[in-house]
């Protein structure tokens, strides 16, 4: 559901932006959210951070970008509990999957491991 709703405040409020990259971002984000979820992790902002470093690899940047401020933007309406944090996470993340060295989840998920401990 917090899935749908995401996608729908996307798409209804950005509709010039809801082009492949998006739906490839929310896809990716949706994929990994639940690999990480199976791994029972208590660290949210590593989780923001591979999340963003492997969408931003896979989808681009600026999709990347965008559902991680909707993400925080639905917390803040009541959706979750909104954490400036969450963001600068995200921003790590993608500045990660902008490096050349970096090209896969595991390596999204060892460098973010770094800066926020699993």
């Amino acid at each position: 559901m917090k899935n749908l709703f995401l996608s729908v405040l996307i798409c209804v409020s950005l509709p010039s932006f809801a082009s492949d990259g998006l739906i490839c971002a929310i896809e990716s984000a949706t994929y990994y959210k639940r690999v990480l979820e199976t791994q029972n992790l208590e660290v949210d902002k590593y989780k923001h951070c591979t999340i963003s470093c492997i969408v931003g690899i896979e989808c681009g940047v600026k999709p990347t970008a965008m559902i991680g401020v909707a993400k925080e933007l639905y917390d803040l309406f009541g959706g979750g509990t909104p954490e400036l944090e969450d963001l600068l996470a995200n921003l790590r993340g993608l500045r990660l999957s902008q490096r050349g060295d970096i090209q896969n989840f595991e390596e999204c998920s060892s460098h973010c491991q770094v800066y926020y401990s699993k």
